[in-house]
């Protein structure tokens, strides 16, 4: 909400609206710093600004780092296949979240910028279903109720919400209650969407899913610097949100993943990063008929007690187990 209390200028091409975007931020944090006890919106705001500049970004798609310069007000995204209007499959209080996230209101919306062949979401991220067109104003409305209702925080989910920024960002231009964000994402976005989330996003959670390219690459069809947009991406995170890390551990991918992950985790964003350690991996989606053997299956006991001793091994001190 403080982010619509900083006065800009809308007006000029994108590189002019990108140096009114760098000025506002730093008024934006000094206005955190002061921490105001009384919200007084402006307008135009530097809300307002960060949905301008998605919104012209749109127009050659950058949002993630696939980067395809697609036209999306005139057809979809080469690898999301999202289009300009946000496509939404279910909204509701969730309960299941970590301790400090729940009870979340949570927006899931279709189509992703991975192709993960475990996908456990795969009938939202893949367009197996059709889901709703809702506009920016009518999310508003659903999340100003949530509030009312106890939900902590809006929780955009997927699918991916990177590749639906721009209505993220145009729907809390008109979200009245000061519901914190949640922005729940594979990490895979851009530098532009890194600047755009700043001040924006409340909480950044980012799935850590792999220890090197090579298994990315073979399993998610990630880019082939995954390992080099996670660390950016994380960093950034830390420097300027509430962080937040879910590991899910894959069966035979210990040494290869897990064990990087913890150690990348720790270098690159320190001991006390909240970070959640998951067991709950089955085989969905293709993996079941997929190549990779290991897969195929559940993790076992052995497998989850071996994760346990890395993450002991690791020294992170705020980790959720299981």
């Amino acid at each position: 909400m403080i982010a619509r209390m900083v006065q800009v200028e809308l007006r000029g091409d994108l590189d002019t609206l990108w140096e009114e975007h760098g000025r506002a931020l730093g008024e934006f944090w000094d206005l955190v710093e002061r921490n105001p006890r009384e919200f007084k919106p402006v307008e135009p705001n530097f809300l307002q600004l960060k949905a301008e500049i998605a919104e012209r970004i749109l127009r050659g798609c950058r949002f993630c780092e696939w980067r395809c310069g697609t036209d999306r007000t005139r057809e979809p995204g080469r690898v999301c296949r999202a289009g300009k209007d946000i496509a939404v499959s279910t909204a509701f209080i969730h309960l299941g979240e970590e301790p400090e996230i729940s009870p979340s209101y949570t927006v899931f919306t279709l189509g992703c910028n991975l192709a993960c062949i475990h996908c456990q979401n795969w009938e939202i991220s893949t367009w197996a279903e059709k889901g709703l067109i809702i506009s920016p104003s009518a999310l508003a409305k659903s999340i100003d109720r949530a509030w009312g209702m106890g939900a902590r925080n809006a929780n955009l989910v997927g699918g991916e919400p990177t590749i639906w920024l721009h209505a993220w960002l145009r729907t809390f231009t008109v979200v009245r209650e000061p519901i914190p964000v949640f922005w729940n994402s594979n990490g895979i976005y851009s530098r532009e969407a890194m600047r755009l989330l700043e001040g924006f996003a409340d909480i950044i959670k980012i799935d850590f899913k792999y220890g090197n390219d090579r298994c990315a690459m073979r399993i998610s069809r990630a880019p082939r610097n995954y390992m080099e947009i996670m660390e950016r991406n994380l960093k950034h995170a830390r420097r300027v949100s509430e962080p937040l890390i879910r590991v899910l551990v894959l069966p035979g991918h210990l040494e290869c993943c897990l064990r990087n992950i913890l150690k990348s985790i720790v270098d690159w964003t320190g001991r006390d990063t909240r970070v959640n350690v998951m067991f709950q991996y089955y085989p969905a989606h293709r993996a079941p008929e997929g190549p990779y053997p290991e897969l195929k299956r559940r993790l076992s006991w052995e497998e989850m007690e071996e994760a346990r001793k890395m993450v002991l091994e690791s020294g992170l001190q705020n980790v959720l187990i299981g």
